[in-house]
């Protein structure tokens, strides 16, 4: 495989880079330094050619209905039993009312890139994600109590202010 090619798998490996690159706000010497692959000059090349082919990092903010909903937990850990619908299902996890979690929904246009906006800006502020998942036109994102005001703000932020 040729150096460019390399160049481009290991920014493919790292989604922090590869937005960085459609952002335009690389400095190249060090993302090569950061690569690892050999002449850092022909890298450096290799990612701003790269770059040129990779769409711009573009505006997208979505309609959603953003809502918080508190008091939800695990069934079966957090909660007994629970005849309300799930706010969350996975692999038949269940996250229904009545336990210490605080449930952020959104409804609306969501898909997975607005789950993986949100995800980003809930680690950059720091908030504790217990569970998160997207189906059709709903989002849910469960988050400690104590969190629940500043995730709902990140959620909202999250989706108007989208860039994919």
């Amino acid at each position: 495989m040729s150096l460019a090619a390399d160049a481009r798998d290991a920014v493919r490996e790292r989604p922090y880079l590869l937005a960085a690159l459609r952002a335009g706000v690389v400095n190249y010497a060090a993302a090569a330094a950061e690569l690892d692959l050999g002449d850092d000059e022909a890298v450096a090349a290799a990612l701003r050619r790269f770059a040129d082919d990779l769409p711009p990092l573009e505006a997208d903010p979505r309609d959603a209905a953003v809502t918080m909903r508190s008091g939800v937990g695990l069934v079966g850990e957090d909660v007994e039993e629970s005849d309300d619908d799930p706010v969350l299902s996975v692999a038949g996890v269940d996250l229904a009312s009545g336990g210490p979690l605080t449930a952020i929904i959104a409804e609306g246009e969501v898909d997975p890139a607005v789950l993986t906006a949100v995800l980003s800006r809930l680690d950059a502020e720091s908030v504790v994600v217990d569970a998160a998942g997207v189906a059709g036109d709903a989002l849910a994102v469960v988050v400690p109590r104590r969190q629940g005001a500043a995730a709902l703000r990140v959620v909202e932020a999250a989706i108007s202010d989208l860039y994919v």
